[in-house]
């Protein structure tokens, strides 16, 4: 997602936390092909990225008025959607879906409860110190994990954005959490 984008999704998400109601088909088509994306990546299963996407921006749309415009938009949103690609994830699992093996073979190897809740700590300080960066900082971490589209840079700038990000992410994270 460009610079310009960005903007327009902050502007969107300021309106409809005002409440205007024509943001709402701008908005939607800015937020699929992101949301559908990152939750591809999350869930590595096209039919339930589909799901956890358009769940996630029902989910968007109901909670707008939440948003605060001071704050970066993307990390938002991508929050919410990782949150629904969770909760996909946990009914699939609770319902057994998929073949007996594959079933057999995540009952082995489930993450215990201690670890679930540190890998959910771990998230939420992760999301916390990208919050902090510039659009332009979170779109290249984003877009280096596969959560996000590659800009449209030449590949030698776009590694030393990326550079430059992940130098700020890492200070950002010592800033609130201590030393990597």
């Amino acid at each position: 997602m460009d610079h310009d984008r960005h903007r327009q999704l902050q502007d969107l998400l300021a309106r409809l936390a005002d409440g205007d109601r024509a943001a709402f088909p701008p908005a939607f088509a800015l937020l699929w092909p992101v949301t559908r994306s990152f939750a591809r990546s999350f869930l590595r299963d096209d039919a339930g990225a589909e799901d956890a996407a358009q769940q996630a921006l029902v989910r968007l749309f109901l909670r707008a008025a939440e948003y605060d415009p001071s704050r970066p938009a993307l990390p938002w949103v991508i929050g919410i959607v990782a949150n629904e690609c969770r909760t996909l994830r946990r009914k699939t699992q609770r319902r057994r879906e998929g073949p007996l093996a594959e079933a057999e073979a995540q009952a082995d190897s489930a993450a215990s409860p201690e670890e679930e809740a540190a890998r959910r700590d771990l998230e939420h300080a992760a999301f916390s110190a990208l919050d902090g960066l510039s659009p332009a900082d979170v779109e290249a971490v984003l877009a280096h994990v596969g959560a996000a589209e590659r800009p449209a840079l030449p590949a030698a700038t776009f590694r030393k954005r990326l550079e430059r990000a992940l130098k700020r992410l890492r200070r950002a994270w010592s800033e609130r959490h201590g030393t990597l």
